[in-house]
């Protein structure tokens, strides 16, 4: 047990620690543009789960059917993936500032 704690918490401490992006930085935009693209992919998710665990707070009403389900279901991603190019709730602008300055500089520009 003891040493299952030991493992516990030196695994938390890593995940305290900054992480360290190891890429190549020979296309650095390229690899911006992905960590961009998938950010707002994040949070885009982010966004319609929280639209989902927000709707079974509420009782059920009209559309307890499967098709309802389904249909709150798309209706949730669908507003997550809209609200996410609009701006959303800035998770994406906080992750693309975040890696921005952790990948490391591009080694092209001294060369």
């Amino acid at each position: 047990m003891i040493s299952s704690i030991g493992s516990l918490a030196e695994a938390q401490f890593s995940l305290l620690q900054a992480p360290q992006i190891q890429t190549q930085t020979q296309n650095r935009p390229g690899q911006l543009a992905a960590l961009n693209d998938a950010a707002h992919e994040f949070e885009a998710y982010f966004i319609s789960n929280l639209l989902k665990v927000m709707r079974e707070t509420v009782p059920k009403g009209a559309l307890e059917n499967k098709g309802g389900a389904y249909f709150y279901s798309f209706y949730d991603q669908e507003i997550g993936r809209l609200s996410a190019q609009a701006g959303g709730l800035g998770l994406a602008r906080m992750i693309h500032e975040y890696t921005e300055k952790m990948l490391p500089p591009s080694s092209s520009k001294g060369r």
